[in-house]
């Protein structure tokens, strides 16, 4: 078996059926084998008996339900132990994280062999509110420095991995359980790739405001006992300001000598055994921190990779042949930077080039324009010019009358 498809249902009857349909008919077109393991985390509604239908229809198809709801996080634990596959996947029965993206982890997982897992992050909804951005991304950050372990912003449980990363997983038997936690724990190369959260094929939201914070609230714990340690900082720093109190006040009586006064005294005394008080519940969460994490019974360490000695024959030829294709891939990235750059350096040739002859042909419309103008204002004065000739040889009658009345001898002017 190829992969193995790990289902949460909780109450998706409006969902199961859609997703079964889109998920055959994307890797119906794949060459590997699929195992389909719906686990019923205790649906209330009709998602048993439509997965029962699905099971009759497909011998693919496995279900395990349980007899209560456990939670989410029980059920991908449940279907961890059942999977098969090579590789696992992780994904939500509401189509919002979508199966096509499953195939493309598992390309990635198949071409690149240095990664051991491929883990999907949220992008920012422009729906989701200021309050919740700021909150998730708080939250990371938080659990980022109480735990020393590198959690990723936005990152879900929608992931696909290798079968040495569901074994690391299966070693940590702990009760109360935070699967983002435990894959960053457990290490392993991952490569966090970005996708787009769809719309529900139906139904609403399990999660609500109060079961997010109580997840939070489990993670923190699950992964910290530095909350533990906050009683000691406060006591120590209690008892600190109490002690300074008190050594300031007695010395300031003394050179004023003045009388003690009693709620001067009282307050440094309260100080001092609250501080006393804290110190030794900060010493306590010590001691339970230790006994917290010995409880789990993680694993000391985790081994991603081994290699006998004696076993030398049966791995160095393989170790030789990832090592050839590791430098043959590393040779076509040379090639490939080096073609970017001459497609880069010719881009930009050919864009001065265009710039120029942009510019040419400016100039060249420029000067149509301004011999087109030249010729305009040549035309306009001929033309003028032909109006003051004609103008000439046609005066008007009055000038005509004017010129024909005369007052000389000739004119036959005769005085009544």
């Amino acid at each position: 078996m190829k992969l193995s498809l790990i289902i949460p249902c909780y109450n998706e009857e409006e969902c199961v059926e859609k997703f079964f349909e889109t998920a055959s008919s994307v890797f119906e077109a794949q060459s590997y084998k699929t195992e389909y393991i719906f686990v019923n985390d205790g649906s209330e509604d009709k998602t048993l008996s439509l997965l029962k239908k699905i099971y009759v229809e497909n011998p693919r198809v496995n279900i395990i339900s349980f007899s209560r709801n456990f939670g989410k996080e029980a059920a991908m634990y449940a279907g961890l132990k059942a999977a098969k596959g090579e590789y696992i996947c992780f994904i939500d029965a509401d189509l919002q994280q979508r199966p096509e993206l499953v195939a493309k982890m598992v390309e990635l997982l198949e071409k690149h062999r240095e990664y051991d897992c491929i883990a999907a992050f949220a992008k920012e909804r422009k729906e989701d509110s200021s309050f919740a951005r700021f909150a998730k991304k708080k939250f990371y950050s938080l659990m980022t420095s109480v735990s020393g372990i590198e959690f990723v912003g936005g990152a879900s449980d929608f992931r696909c991995f290798r079968r040495n990363v569901a074994d690391a997983i299966l070693e940590l038997c702990e009760y109360h359980r935070f699967t983002k936690g435990l894959f960053a724990w457990v290490g392993f190369n991952t490569r966090y790739v970005p996708y787009e959260i769809q719309e529900r094929g139906g139904g609403d939201s399990k999660w609500s405001l109060g079961k997010l914070f109580s997840y939070a609230f489990d993670g923190l714990v699950a992964f910290s006992t530095k909350p533990l340690r906050w009683p000691l900082y406060c006591g120590v720093g209690c008892l600190a300001f109490g002690i300074i109190y008190t050594l300031f006040y007695l010395l300031f009586n003394i050179i004023r000598r003045q009388q003690l006064s009693e709620a001067a005294v009282l307050i440094s005394l309260l100080f001092i055994f609250f501080g006393l008080t804290l110190t030794a519940l900060g010493i306590l969460g010590e001691y339970i921190g230790k006994i917290h994490i010995q409880v789990k019974k993680r694993p000391v360490y985790i081994t991603s990779e081994s290699y006998a000695a004696k076993e030398r024959e049966k791995f160095a030829p393989v170790l030789q042949e990832e090592l050839e294709r590791e430098a043959a891939e590393l040779k076509k990235l040379k090639i490939k930077r080096a073609k970017f750059k001459e497609m880069k350096r010719q881009q930009r040739v050919m864009e001065q080039l265009v710039a120029q002859q942009q510019i040419e042909q400016e100039a060249l419309e420029a000067e149509q324009e301004a011999e087109a103008f030249e010729e305009k204002v040549q035309e306009g004065k001929k033309q003028e010019k032909k109006r003051k000739v004609k103008a000439k040889k046609q005066k008007p009658r009055s000038e005509e009358a004017e010129d024909a009345y005369t007052t000389g001898p000739e004119s036959g002017f005769e005085d009544e």
